[in-house]
């Protein structure tokens, strides 16, 4: 046991600053600016990670702050991270929109294949509070542009995000999640499941320190890593204060394209889309008129599906964008309650309605 110590010590010791995740998890950790950051990186990175680690916690560059999040590396997480699979991406592996990017970090930690950010990519986001048409609009969206191979980013979160993720997934594409804490953590607890299925089909990726916890000022920055990794943003559902406001302004500071879905001018949950709209960004009503913008073909369409039985119809009239709630629909329709509950189901599962708490409504 001794020798393998030993032999393990001089492998480390012989380990540049710039090769090791460890160093690379103690200046994620610090938080400091890009800017600082390179400049660290420039004097430390060739150095033994022996060597290195102790003047990074040291450095007068730093604010007593910076100084202070560098003693949370937890060396644990990271070891089990890299175990999992875990990988630092740097800047010499960046994909062409990142890498055009101002302001980014100079590493990232990153869980899946990070080959799907080298396809083309789009950022598709929006409030958590989502409505039954802003899910169901995200979820379109992100279908189409997975058929045409695009990779569709989000942020991970509930509502519109949860919806782009699981659309592309579904449509057999490929979703990159962002993330506001450690790659290797579940935030929301809700979407272990669908973390694990973005890590399979695309990945999971941070610019902070492995095993840290999202916060308020992570969003924020998180925020602006997914307009740097897309070459355009939609926006489907978002109020006036919103992470999904701050990715579109983001984004319009890169030059990159942010494009807007419509909905009911009273709709509170979409004024800061609307304000979007003001300010310049292209509205779009179907995913075939995003993907000619950016000069995508579009990929082959699913198969329709049947035509739905005469009570199936007779209840699709009855639906608008607006929730009905199933009760209404027997009172409406004249079926039977078992009726209706049976049509209902195989109208969703033919993707022609959708369902949340209000009810039943049209999918767009």
């Amino acid at each position: 046991m001794a020798a393998v110590s030993a032999a393990a010590a001089l492998a480390v010791a012989s380990l540049t600053a710039e090769r090791s995740p460890a160093f690379w998890q103690a200046l994620a950790a610090t938080e400091a600016s890009p800017v600082k950051s390179r400049a660290l990186l420039g004097e430390l990175g060739s150095l033994p990670l022996t060597e290195a680690l102790p003047r990074l916690v040291g450095h007068s560059a730093l604010s007593e702050a910076e100084r202070r999040r560098v003693g949370f590396t937890y060396p644990q997480a990271l070891e089990r991270a890299l175990e999992a699979g875990v990988r630092t991406l740097t800047e010499r592996d960046f994909p062409e929109a990142l890498a055009e990017a101002v302001g980014t970090p100079p590493i990232l930690f990153i869980h899946g294949d990070e080959g799907c950010l080298h396809a083309p990519t789009v950022a598709i986001v929006g409030t958590r509070s989502a409505s039954t048409y802003g899910r169901a609009c995200a979820h379109k969206f992100a279908e189409a542009l997975a058929r045409a191979g695009v990779t569709v980013v989000s942020g991970g979160a509930l509502g519109i995000d949860a919806s782009a993720h699981r659309g592309a997934l579904e449509a057999g594409g490929r979703t990159a999640a962002v993330l506001a804490g450690g790659v290797d953590h579940v935030y929301p607890a809700v979407h272990h499941g669908l973390f694990g299925a973005i890590r399979d089909q695309g990945c999971l990726i941070s610019q902070f320190a492995v095993g840290s916890k999202p916060n308020d000022y992570r969003f924020i920055v998180r925020n602006s890593l997914v307009a740097a990794l897309s070459s355009a943003v939609l926006v489907i559902e978002a109020p006036k204060r919103s992470g999904a406001i701050h990715t579109a302004q983001a984004a319009a500071e890169l030059g990159r394209e942010v494009f807007v879905v419509p909905a009911n001018i009273d709709a509170m949950s979409f004024q800061g889309s609307f304000a979007l709209i003001r300010d310049g960004a292209t509205l779009v009503s179907h995913p075939v008129e995003l993907l000619e913008s950016l000069g995508i073909e579009p990929g082959a369409p699913p198969e329709e599906a049947a035509p739905a039985s005469s009570q199936g119809e007779r209840i699709l009239s009855l639906l608008t964008s607006k929730p009905l709630a199933a009760e209404r629909i027997v009172e409406q329709s004249g079926l039977s309650t078992a009726e209706v509950l049976s049509e209902l189901t195989m109208l969703e599962l033919e993707g022609r309605i959708v369902r949340d708490t209000g009810g039943y409504a049209l999918k767009p």
